[in-house]
């Protein structure tokens, strides 16, 4: 997670490194033009670690926690069924936030709280949300939900090792990973790939783990940090930045980032490899989409479009939505919607069979849901 500045050292800095040259994108590629976004829900319940699952153009869950940001929140999740949002009671007695969420269909949606000292793993059934599993000293970091009784939760155990935590039909087990995953995106139970917290690549094929470098890849010389992944069947994409010094501080309970890219050095890239991670190749977006969103994973058009979120200032706060069409043709629009004169997203989702976007996050005081129509 980056470091947050407040918002006047956020722009201070802004100037700094423009006036050393930092790329800026062009007015080929710029469009003042606002997007139509508006406010769906206003709530500060999304305001750090929102999880979006969409599930069908009138069925999607937006999962946050609720209490200061310095103290222990209470999760919170809310509906969309075509009409409305509504908020949904989960079990009571449960803290913290929902860290990790997923879903196979309407009636089995998963998500798992980032609770102290105990995660909990939460089952919505098409009528009612329980708590399905508790995870002693475990710190969830992504899930892959692939079927009612075939569902991994990822994260680290109680001496802050690789783990998983899987649901067969025999029920919960828990197994342990020689890495820690931060991140995975999956074509099916046999064919998962992984982002570790020692920014590596790793491809699951059902039986074992196996590393796919990257180290041709990715520019030589600089600190890499491997933000998020999607897979579909024509390819694997991840989002990367490059700097000169150390992004996190390694497992998610081992405290804060150790340091913060930053200068004329830093590079945000689009990592491509075709589909069975064989070829890769990295191409830097600075000047085409600003800083990239760490929270974002690329959402991919069946005819091999991108979409991206990015910024327009050097710490990514002001997000903008990105697309590069087919044939190369780049667009950036800054995200905005009324009562936020800047909104940083945390969570960005396409609504199943459509167009229309969602994102997750907050200005400096507000947090809400925002999509486009």
């Amino acid at each position: 997670m980056r470091f947050r500045l407040p918002k006047t050292c956020a722009v201070l800095l802004l100037v700094v490194v423009a006036g050393c040259g930092s790329p800026a994108a062009g007015p080929d590629l710029w469009r003042t033009k606002v997007a139509p976004w508006q406010v769906e829900v206003e709530d500060a319940s999304v305001r750090v670690d929102p999880q979006v699952v969409t599930i069908g153009p009138d069925d999607v869950w937006v999962f946050g926690g609720r209490g200061p940001a310095d103290t222990t929140r209470w999760p919170v999740a809310r509906h969309w069924n075509g009409r409305s949002w509504s908020k949904v009671d989960l079990p009571g007695g449960r803290s913290g936030a929902i860290l990790a969420a997923g879903a196979s269909s309407a009636s089995d949606v998963w998500a798992v709280t980032s609770g102290e000292p105990d995660s909990a793993v939460l089952h919505w059934d098409g009528a009612r949300w329980t708590v399905a599993q508790r995870l002693p000293g475990f710190t969830v970091t992504t899930m892959e939900v692939f079927s009612p009784q075939d569902v991994r939760v990822y994260g680290s155990g109680p001496s802050a090792t690789g783990t998983v935590w899987s649901r067969t039909a025999e029920g919960w087990s828990r197994s342990g990973l020689p890495f820690l995953i931060s991140r995975t995106s999956a074509r099916s139970a046999r064919d998962i790939w992984a982002l570790t917290f020692e920014e590596k690549l790793y491809h699951y094929d059902g039986t074992v783990w196996k590393a796919v470098p990257l180290d041709g890849v990715l520019p030589a010389g600089k600190t890499h940090h491997l933000m998020e992944i999607t897979t579909t069947d024509t390819g694997i994409w991840i989002t990367a930045e490059g700097g000169g010094s150390p992004f996190r501080g390694g497992p998610p309970q081992s405290g804060s980032p150790q340091g913060e890219p930053g200068g004329p050095d830093l590079t945000s890239l689009l990592v491509h490899g075709d589909p069975e991670g064989g070829r890769w190749t990295a191409e830097s977006l600075m000047d085409r989409t600003g800083r990239l969103n760490e929270f974002a994973a690329p959402i991919i058009d069946p005819d091999g479009g991108v979409w991206l979120i990015g910024s327009t200032d050097v710490n990514a706060y002001d997000s903008a939505l990105a697309h590069r069409t087919p044939d190369g043709a780049w667009t950036r629009t800054r995200i905005r919607a009324p009562r936020f004169g800047f909104f940083e997203v945390r969570a960005f989702a396409r609504m199943p069979g459509g167009t229309r976007f969602l994102v997750a996050g907050m200005n400096d005081e507000d947090g809400a849901i925002l999509s486009t129509r």
